[in-house]
Protein backbone atom coordinates (compact mmCIF):
# COMPACT_ATOMS: atom_id res chain seq x y z
CA UNK A 1 0.00 0.00 0.00
CA UNK A 2 1.25 3.44 -0.89
CA UNK A 3 1.72 5.87 2.07
CA UNK A 4 1.41 8.91 -0.21
CA UNK A 5 -2.37 8.35 -0.45
CA UNK A 6 -2.83 8.44 3.36
CA UNK A 7 -0.56 11.41 4.10
CA UNK A 8 -3.20 14.05 3.23
CA UNK A 9 -5.67 12.29 5.54
CA UNK A 10 -3.20 12.26 8.41
CA UNK A 11 -2.48 15.97 7.96
CA UNK A 12 -6.20 16.82 7.77
CA UNK A 13 -6.60 17.15 11.56
CA UNK A 14 -3.63 19.53 11.83
CA UNK A 15 -4.83 21.54 8.82
CA UNK A 16 -8.36 21.95 10.24
CA UNK A 17 -6.98 22.81 13.70
CA UNK A 18 -4.80 25.57 12.22
CA UNK A 19 -7.68 26.90 10.12
CA UNK A 20 -9.99 26.98 13.18
CA UNK A 21 -7.28 28.60 15.30
CA UNK A 22 -6.69 31.36 12.72
CA UNK A 23 -10.43 32.06 12.45
CA UNK A 24 -10.71 32.17 16.26
CA UNK A 25 -7.83 34.62 16.55
CA UNK A 26 -9.30 37.00 13.96
CA UNK A 27 -12.79 36.82 15.51
CA UNK A 28 -11.30 37.24 19.01
CA UNK A 29 -9.38 40.34 18.03
CA UNK A 30 -12.54 41.98 16.70
CA UNK A 31 -14.78 40.86 19.58
CA UNK A 32 -12.12 41.72 22.17
CA UNK A 33 -11.76 45.24 20.86
CA UNK A 34 -15.54 45.77 20.86
CA UNK A 35 -16.03 44.28 24.34
CA UNK A 36 -13.05 46.22 25.69
CA UNK A 37 -14.41 49.49 24.30
CA UNK A 38 -17.84 48.89 25.84
CA UNK A 39 -16.25 47.95 29.18
CA UNK A 40 -14.10 51.09 29.13
CA UNK A 41 -17.10 53.32 28.46
CA UNK A 42 -19.10 51.66 31.27
CA UNK A 43 -16.30 52.00 33.83
CA UNK A 44 -15.51 55.58 32.79
CA UNK A 45 -19.19 56.50 33.08
CA UNK A 46 -19.40 54.95 36.57
CA UNK A 47 -16.36 56.88 37.80
CA UNK A 48 -17.48 60.22 36.39
CA UNK A 49 -21.02 59.65 37.67
CA UNK A 50 -19.57 59.19 41.16
CA UNK A 51 -17.40 62.30 40.74
CA UNK A 52 -20.48 64.27 39.66
CA UNK A 53 -22.44 63.03 42.66
CA UNK A 54 -19.63 64.07 45.00
CA UNK A 55 -19.34 67.45 43.26
CA UNK A 56 -23.05 68.08 43.81
CA UNK A 57 -22.78 67.18 47.49
CA UNK A 58 -19.72 69.41 47.88
CA UNK A 59 -21.53 72.35 46.27
CA UNK A 60 -24.48 71.92 48.61
CA UNK A 61 -22.17 71.75 51.63
CA UNK A 62 -20.28 74.83 50.43
CA UNK A 63 -23.53 76.77 49.98
CA UNK A 64 -24.73 75.69 53.42
CA UNK A 65 -21.39 76.75 54.88
CA UNK A 66 -21.58 80.16 53.23
CA UNK A 67 -25.25 80.56 54.21
CA UNK A 68 -24.30 79.98 57.83
CA UNK A 69 -21.97 83.00 57.78
CA UNK A 70 -23.54 85.96 55.91
CA UNK A 71 -20.25 87.88 55.91
CA UNK A 72 -18.84 85.35 53.41
CA UNK A 73 -21.65 85.82 50.86
CA UNK A 74 -20.66 87.23 47.50
CA UNK A 75 -22.82 89.18 45.09
CA UNK A 76 -23.29 87.95 41.57
CA UNK A 77 -23.98 90.89 39.32
CA UNK A 78 -23.05 92.14 35.91
CA UNK A 79 -19.95 93.87 37.23
CA UNK A 80 -19.20 92.35 40.62
CA UNK A 81 -18.29 88.69 40.52
CA UNK A 82 -16.02 87.50 43.25
CA UNK A 83 -14.75 84.03 43.76
CA UNK A 84 -15.46 82.19 46.97
CA UNK A 85 -12.33 82.31 49.12
CA UNK A 86 -11.04 79.04 50.45
CA UNK A 87 -9.72 78.80 54.01
CA UNK A 88 -6.12 78.86 52.82
CA UNK A 89 -6.64 82.29 51.24
CA UNK A 90 -6.86 81.00 47.66
CA UNK A 91 -9.98 81.32 45.58
CA UNK A 92 -11.62 78.45 43.79
CA UNK A 93 -12.02 79.44 40.18
CA UNK A 94 -15.55 79.44 38.84
CA UNK A 95 -17.21 79.01 42.24
CA UNK A 96 -19.42 81.98 42.99
CA UNK A 97 -21.97 82.44 45.72
CA UNK A 98 -24.72 85.01 45.76
CA UNK A 99 -26.26 86.91 48.61
CA UNK A 100 -29.64 86.38 47.04
CA UNK A 101 -32.04 83.57 47.90
CA UNK A 102 -30.15 80.34 48.33
CA UNK A 103 -31.19 76.98 46.97
CA UNK A 104 -30.06 75.52 50.30
CA UNK A 105 -32.05 78.06 52.36
CA UNK A 106 -34.34 75.42 53.84
CA UNK A 107 -31.45 73.27 54.98
CA UNK A 108 -29.81 73.67 58.35
CA UNK A 109 -26.66 75.75 58.28
CA UNK A 110 -23.33 74.12 59.00
CA UNK A 111 -21.29 74.76 62.13
CA UNK A 112 -18.52 77.32 61.74
CA UNK A 113 -15.32 75.31 61.67
CA UNK A 114 -12.18 76.12 59.72
CA UNK A 115 -11.36 72.40 59.48
CA UNK A 116 -14.80 71.61 58.05
CA UNK A 117 -14.48 74.49 55.57
CA UNK A 118 -11.03 73.30 54.54
CA UNK A 119 -12.32 69.75 53.96
CA UNK A 120 -15.25 71.01 51.89
CA UNK A 121 -13.04 73.19 49.71
CA UNK A 122 -10.51 70.37 49.32
CA UNK A 123 -13.35 68.11 48.18
CA UNK A 124 -14.46 70.78 45.70
CA UNK A 125 -10.95 71.02 44.29
CA UNK A 126 -10.71 67.22 43.93
CA UNK A 127 -13.97 66.81 42.02
CA UNK A 128 -14.05 70.05 40.05
CA UNK A 129 -15.08 68.98 36.52
CA UNK A 130 -13.09 71.80 34.92
CA UNK A 131 -9.81 70.35 36.24
CA UNK A 132 -10.41 66.67 35.46
CA UNK A 133 -8.35 65.19 32.65
CA UNK A 134 -10.45 63.77 29.82
CA UNK A 135 -7.65 62.09 27.89
CA UNK A 136 -7.44 58.34 27.56
CA UNK A 137 -3.88 58.01 28.82
CA UNK A 138 -2.42 56.02 31.68
CA UNK A 139 -1.50 59.19 33.61
CA UNK A 140 -4.94 60.79 33.17
CA UNK A 141 -6.74 57.62 34.26
CA UNK A 142 -4.56 57.13 37.34
CA UNK A 143 -4.93 60.84 38.26
CA UNK A 144 -8.73 60.58 38.02
CA UNK A 145 -8.77 57.41 40.11
CA UNK A 146 -6.54 58.99 42.78
CA UNK A 147 -8.73 62.08 42.92
CA UNK A 148 -11.87 59.95 43.18
CA UNK A 149 -10.36 57.92 46.02
CA UNK A 150 -9.35 61.08 47.86
CA UNK A 151 -12.76 62.65 47.27
CA UNK A 152 -14.57 59.59 48.64
CA UNK A 153 -12.45 59.78 51.79
CA UNK A 154 -13.09 63.53 52.19
CA UNK A 155 -16.84 63.11 51.64
CA UNK A 156 -16.99 60.34 54.24
CA UNK A 157 -15.06 62.54 56.69
CA UNK A 158 -17.40 65.49 56.13
CA UNK A 159 -20.47 63.28 56.53
CA UNK A 160 -19.16 61.97 59.83
CA UNK A 161 -18.40 65.48 61.10
CA UNK A 162 -21.89 66.65 60.14
CA UNK A 163 -23.55 63.51 61.48
CA UNK A 164 -25.12 62.77 58.11
CA UNK A 165 -25.89 59.32 56.84
CA UNK A 166 -23.03 57.89 54.83
CA UNK A 167 -24.04 57.03 51.31
CA UNK A 168 -22.59 53.96 49.71
CA UNK A 169 -20.66 54.48 46.54
CA UNK A 170 -22.08 53.43 43.19
CA UNK A 171 -18.64 52.14 42.28
CA UNK A 172 -18.42 49.74 45.21
CA UNK A 173 -21.85 48.08 45.44
CA UNK A 174 -20.40 45.39 47.71
CA UNK A 175 -20.04 48.06 50.40
CA UNK A 176 -23.80 48.07 50.90
CA UNK A 177 -24.58 46.09 53.98
CA UNK A 178 -28.01 44.71 54.66
CA UNK A 179 -29.15 44.24 58.20
CA UNK A 180 -30.36 40.81 59.15
CA UNK A 181 -32.66 39.92 61.98
CA UNK A 182 -36.32 39.99 62.91
CA UNK A 183 -36.40 43.66 63.95
CA UNK A 184 -37.75 42.94 67.44
CA UNK A 185 -34.73 44.36 69.22
CA UNK A 186 -34.23 41.26 71.30
CA UNK A 187 -30.76 40.19 72.33
CA UNK A 188 -30.66 37.68 69.48
CA UNK A 189 -31.62 40.35 66.92
CA UNK A 190 -28.59 41.96 65.30
CA UNK A 191 -30.45 44.10 62.76
CA UNK A 192 -29.96 47.28 64.79
CA UNK A 193 -26.20 46.86 65.09
CA UNK A 194 -23.90 48.72 62.73
CA UNK A 195 -20.68 47.25 61.49
CA UNK A 196 -17.58 49.31 62.26
CA UNK A 197 -14.68 49.31 59.83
Amino acid sequence: MDNSLLDPLLDLEEKLYKEGYDLGVSDGIEAGYTEGSVFAVEKGFEKFLEIGRLYGKALVWAHRLVDSDPSKNRIIGDKTKEECPAPNGKAIEGLYFSSGPSACGGMPSLPQSSRLAKNIYTLLELVDPATLAMENTEDAVSDTEERLRGALIKAKLIQRVLGEREDTSDIHPDARETATGDGTGSIEDISSLTIRH
